[in-house]
């Protein structure tokens, strides 16, 4: 039995390699269209070159070929459609990545869980040879594969039974107010489709999602084939973020409520990196989460930056007015400088937020970086209050260094170049690169 849970570096693993999918995406999608582009002008030259040009109607163009030229024009076009067919492919194969992803992560998660609280599998069902424990070689070899092939009949269930599972298990509800919970059916059901269906609607997803009351496409009709366009894509990031987080936090707290103070440290990374991130939308799912979701905090103030970071949030997304409901909400006046300080930038009261700037000072509770790099201060940092206050008080003006190493820049320069070439070159090419060209002999 593990004296602690921690699931830190496992949510963290999985955040990691889920952004990492997500960031990768549109730079795929660029190299496939350019590539996509350069085979379907590689066939059309050869066939302007090569043959007798019969019709054109404005969407595709008949050619008539010579007998010694049609293989070689053949060989061409069937490279042009395979590059047109990545474009199709690649969305697709993010999705199931993505899954996968979120599959490995769960698998990790309920082990660890597991080895926390191993009382948790009924010992009745559960058990193992004789010959098995001595080749095995101890007690907690075994109990490892116990808790092996119980992940594994876990993973194999669908994704809805998996929460169930949990649920009975870890005896909280897990799905109750969860609002994306029909995007991730669907998402989980299409990723299905893709796997073992080529994307083709069947009986079982529309059963499925119907089920759980999720909203189907109007094309989502028995014998369609099903896409994954990029706003799908952005969709399908979002919710397994959010599932993930959200998920280890509850069970996290459900289960060892003695470490809530390293799930708090957990969940401010991440919905910190959101906001420095700019993923604005995101962020203010996680942090209405941990507001007015989560009913046990570490301390006060542990709660009180969620409010401030949930403000800004909605603040630098468009919605002034959220932003000053969510602050009108607390009483501020009992707080220290460092949340008055906050909730006057958020507010717009610059005046104001330079005196608490320098009462604060140099060795307050807001230290130089924070003044730097938080989000709270991003429209601040460019007022003649900020400069003037920050420049008082550090006596410097609020610049930054950064040193890099110059042959590594120079190398990024090179690729970005590269990019870049690619992307003018395919800025032009619609979402799904049409072009077709019919070879008559």
């Amino acid at each position: 039995m593990a004296d602690i849970l921690e699931l830190h570096e496992i949510v963290d693993k999985y955040i990691h390699k889920l952004v990492a999918l997500h960031e990768v995406f549109p730079y795929q999608m660029t190299m496939a269209a350019a590539v996509a582009h350069k085979s379907a002008e590689k066939h059309k030259k050869f066939l302007d070159e090569n043959a007798e040009k019969i019709e054109e109607d404005g969407e595709t163009t008949s050619y008539k070929l010579d007998f010694k030229s049609f293989g070689q024009s053949s060989r061409l076009g069937r490279r042009s459609d395979r590059s047109k067919t990545v474009l199709d492919l690649l969305p697709r194969n993010f999705v199931v990545s993505y899954v996968s992803e979120y599959d490995s992560f769960l698998g990790q998660l309920i082990t660890q869980i597991l080895k926390f609280k191993p009382e948790i599998i009924d010992s009745k069902d559960k058990s193992i040879s004789l010959s098995d424990l001595v080749n095995l070689g101890s007690v907690e070899a075994a109990r490892d594969k116990i808790f092996a092939k119980e992940v594994e009949s876990i993973l194999r269930s669908s994704h809805a039974d998996q929460f169930s599972w949990m649920e009975k298990a870890f005896s909280t509800p897990l799905t109750k107010g969860l609002n994306s919970w029909p995007l991730f059916i669907e998402l989980t059901e299409r990723r299905n489709l893709f796997v073992h269906c080529d994307g083709v609607v069947s009986e079982q997803y529309l059963n499925v999602c119907k089920k759980h009351n999720v909203s189907v496409s109007s094309d989502a009709l028995v014998g369609n084939r099903l896409q994954a366009e990029k706003k799908y894509l952005r969709q399908a990031h979002e919710v397994l973020y959010e599932i993930g987080l959200k998920l280890s936090q509850v069970l996290w707290r459900k289960l060892s409520p003695d470490d809530i103070a390293k799930a708090e440290t957990s969940l401010s990374h991440f919905t910190y990196e959101l906001l420095i991130e700019e993923n604005y939308k995101l962020a203010k799912n996680l942090l209405d989460f941990a507001c007015c979701t989560l009913k046990k905090w570490d301390s006060e103030g542990t709660r009180l930056v969620y409010v401030v970071n949930r403000a800004l949030a909605y603040k630098f997304s468009g919605d002034n007015d959220k932003c000053i409901s969510i602050l009108d909400g607390e009483d501020w006046s009992a707080c220290g400088d460092n949340y008055n300080l906050c909730v006057a930038v958020l507010r717009e009261e610059f005046d104001l937020a330079k005196k608490l700037m320098l009462r604060i000072g140099a060795s307050g509770s807001v230290s130089e970086v924070d003044y730097i790099e938080w989000p709270c201060f991003k429209d601040f940092r460019s007022t003649d209050q900020f400069v003037d206050a920050f420049t008082e008080v550090f006596e410097k003006a609020p610049t930054t260094i950064e040193q890099v190493d110059n042959d590594e820049l120079e190398s990024q320069s090179e690729n970005n170049e590269e990019v870049s070439e690619n992307e003018e070159e395919s800025e032009e090419i619609d979402d799904s690169l049409e072009l077709e060209v019919a070879d008559e002999a």
